[in-house]
């Protein structure tokens, strides 16, 4: 599965790290065919110029009986003029080990260097390279204003991906009816594609996100709870 989050390149200013929230609580559902099989529960914590994100992920349902496993991501860096400026990236599944992965950012040497199972490994380091979690919170720090050029890691490999800023929308989430920036991937060969829906009026938190697989398989993620504290 290509990683459900991206990331953007700068597109306008940022604000300052003393403007971004101090805390963000954020719940999120995640769905296949209409039926809800995970829940998501992310917590953004800035100390002055410095951010920790944690985002857990559990079964639920039937799938809680048949695979318990917990994901835990986690991202830290810091709060620059360009908004988050990550430094650590990890991703670690309670059960499934080998699947864990990391990534550390060397701005000084432009160098990032990723563990997975197949080993370290050090790739050339993009300007303004995000984690797939911070690129979400980057949106806070970044609201955008037009198109997307991006890179991000996932802590195995890194993409660049590019999004197209379309028309203000109206969207319904069990949050609420929320004005949003919609983000779209541009047309692919096969059905792939991925879909972002940006609150507005809750400092621009993603509050739908939809990746349609090649296969036309979608995988749904919306925002049932939010609680921003300044």
């Amino acid at each position: 599965m290509r990683p459900l989050l991206a990331l953007l390149l700068l597109c306008c200013s940022a604000v300052s790290w003393a403007e971004m929230p101090s805390r963000i609580e954020a719940t999120y559902d995640v769905l296949t065919r209409g039926i809800k099989f995970a829940e998501v529960k992310e917590v953004f914590i800035r100390t002055d110029d410095r951010y920790r994100i944690e985002s857990v992920t559990k079964p639920v349902a039937m799938l809680a009986l048949f695979q318990p496993e917990t994901i835990v991501v986690v991202s830290e860096g810091e709060i620059d003029s360009n908004g988050l400026h990550p430094l650590k990236f990890t991703h670690k599944r309670a059960r499934n080990t080998d699947k864990n992965n990391a990534a550390e950012f060397g701005w000084d040497n432009n160098e990032l260097t990723v563990n997975d199972h197949s080993g370290i490994r050090q790739l050339a380091l993009p300007p303004a390279t995000q984690d797939r979690l911070s690129v979400m919170y980057q949106f806070v720090a970044n609201p955008p204003r037009r198109d997307l050029n991006f890179s991000m890691t996932n802590g195995s490999k890194l993409e660049t991906y590019r999004y197209q800023l379309q028309t203000e929308q109206t969207v319904e989430v069990p949050y609420g009816s929320l004005n949003s920036n919609y983000l779209a991937t541009p047309p692919q060969r096969t059905q792939w594609k991925s879909e972002i829906w940006l609150a507005v009026d809750h400092n621009f938190m993603p509050c739908k996100i939809v990746v349609t697989e090649d296969t036309g398989e979608k995988l749904v993620q919306v925002l049932t709870s939010l609680n921003i504290v300044p």
